[in-house]
């Protein structure tokens, strides 16, 4: 009898092992065991966590205290809003589910999402939610009009677009009352409109952050008065950052955010120690209800956050010393350095006061083994300085760089440039029909130096010659929001057009001896645009195109 029953408990043994194993890789828990009969999920448009580091946010550090968090979590590239929202409620990144940019519409079709839940439309967690729960109520309440593009009308009960941040708050607080739904998505645009407008880390942009809290307080008013409190979980996130006064490049300040988890069976006061990714914040809904993901989401449920659930693995995230601030400082895209004439006076601070900082003059990373700063110093050539902290010979930050570039004494503005100002701009049109509404000379090929003139929809025609003083191949790069491209003798080698935020590609070519001709053209479709210009070769560091090297 012992051995019939012994003989009958392995395979049921192996059943059960494999059932567990598969209901953990898919994510799926107990929904009587995790009490979870609610979630909202709250995102801030442009929330940055130096935002909730410097504005004065009680409600958010009440959640952050009761709760489990991290101000570490990543974006998806690039850091716009219409892949980023997608992706957090997808699963799944750009590469899934097709949305790569603002651009996206049903009818414009780059990239078709890998599988459909309805026509165009990648599975979110609104139709997973809807599909596997029985009278479900759900709702998705947004600011920004253009978050009603990216999920399942038809399954959604509830489905406002408020024309303000107050009205959106009052309307997700009664909807929360009346409805006590399953699934609740509030999405918050002002601190993105600051960011734009005033720019990231301005007072302007913490006055928006300090208003985001009141406004979240009122809808945890609401949760706590529906007494609700007691089933639901809350996770409150963002799309992405910012870095002056735009956002959809590859900086840490765009592509970190925070989340938190606050509710039931979260750890309280809890840090969360493994990286979250963008696409994770869909998973973890579906992980608190009790759902099946799609096998098509990538993203995987925060359980570390829950109550039983102890650490990953050996790898959590790296948390680095505030990388050296080299002066001048750079300001939004601009980099630190700048233009000089005949000479520069070069000083390097640590902001943590608390490691080494070693330096390079040549372009190269710093190590152990490169000078250690002792005193600001004087360069009187076009120098890429570079910088890190270190402590017991150990790189402990972020490498700093800054472009010095220096002019001679009574240098002339060498690049000329044509104003453009048109209509409805995505991509650089053609000029040869069009007469240039201004002209002027600049020192480089920057939107910098020219920016009391940049409008939304202008077009900027830059012209010079480049000097070569002898045969190599050189690498060259524009970096800009929105579209730029860079010819040399009127061939095409740089193609960075296109309406995006601040991104950079390159292209490469051999040239001889003597003087090229340059033409950069670049647009700015609207908010805040950028466009600065490098070179590179094996006997040149890569630098901000040189005046010196401009004829």
């Amino acid at each position: 009898m012992i051995k019939q029953l012994t003989a009958y408990m392995k395979p049921l043994s192996l059943a059960i092992g494999i059932f567990f194993l598969w209901s953990c890789d898919k994510g799926i828990r107990d929904p009587e065991s995790s009490g979870v009969s609610h979630v909202v999920v709250i995102g801030f448009d442009g929330l940055s966590p130096d935002g909730l580091k410097k504005a004065i946010t009680p409600t958010f550090d009440r959640l952050i205290e009761e709760g489990s968090s991290t101000m570490h979590a990543r974006a998806v590239l690039p850091t716009s809003s219409s892949p980023n929202w997608a992706s957090m409620i997808m699963g799944a990144g750009p590469e899934q589910h097709g949305i790569t940019s603002n651009a996206w519409e049903k009818d414009n079709l780059v990239l078709p999402a890998i599988v459909q839940s309805e026509d165009f439309i990648f599975p979110t967690i609104f139709h997973t939610i809807a599909s596997q729960t029985e009278k479900s109520e759900i709702g998705a309440i947004y600011h920004w009009g253009g978050f009603g593009r990216l999920f399942e009308k038809g399954d959604v009960d509830f489905d406002e677009n408020p024309k303000s941040e107050e009205e959106t708050a009052e309307i997700a607080a009664n909807y929360i009352l009346e409805k006590k739904p399953t699934f609740t998505f509030i999405h918050f645009d002002h601190v993105d409109h600051a960011g734009h407008e005033f720019g990231h880390g301005t007072l302007e942009y913490y006055v928006s952050v300090e208003k985001a809290d009141r406004l979240l307080a009122h809808v945890i008013n609401a949760i706590e008065k529906a007494e609700m409190t007691n089933n639901t979980l809350v996770i409150i996130s963002a799309d992405h950052g910012g870095l002056g006064k735009g956002h959809g490049g590859e900086t840490l300040q765009e592509t970190e955010i925070p989340f938190i988890v606050w509710g039931k069976s979260v750890k309280k006061g809890h840090k969360l120690l493994y990286p979250v990714y963008q696409y994770d914040n869909a998973a973890t809904v579906a992980f608190a209800l009790g759902l099946k993901t799609p096998h098509a989401w990538i993203g995987r449920p925060v359980k570390n956050a829950f109550e039983g659930f102890g650490s990953v693995d050996d790898y959590p995230v790296r948390e680095q010393l505030k990388e050296p601030v080299i002066l001048p400082t750079g300001n939004g895209y601009k980099r630190a350095g700048g233009l000089f004439k005949e000479i520069a006076e070069v000083h390097i601070k640590d902001p943590n006061k608390s490691a080494e900082i070693r330096y390079t003059l040549d372009g190269s990373m710093p190590s152990k083994d490169s000078k250690p700063y002792e005193g600001s110093f004087k360069v009187d050539t076009n120098t890429v300085v570079k910088a890190a902290l270190f402590n017991n010979n150990k790189i402990k930050s972020m490498v700093t760089e800054a472009f010095y570039r220096i002019t001679p004494k009574n240098a002339v503005k060498p690049v000329g440039y044509e104003v453009f100002y048109l209509d409805n701009l995505s991509y650089l049109p053609t000029l040869s029909n069009k007469k240039p509404a201004l002209r002027g000379n600049s020192f480089e090929i920057t939107s910098a130096e020219i920016g009391d003139k940049i409008k939304e929809n202008t077009v900027i025609r830059f012209k010079t010659q480049i000097k070569i003083d002898q045969v190599d191949s050189f690498t060259f790069y524009t970096r800009s929001d929105d579209g730029s491209k860079l010819l040399i003798n009127g061939k095409l080698i740089v193609d960075n057009d296109g309406d995006h935020g601040v991104r950079e590609k390159e292209g490469k070519i051999d040239l001889k001896e003597g003087v090229h001709q340059l033409e950069v053209l670049w647009f700015n479709g609207g908010g805040d645009g950028w466009l600065d210009v490098y070179i590179e070769s094996a006997n040149m560091p890569k630098q901000i195109l040189p005046t010196t090297m401009l004829k």
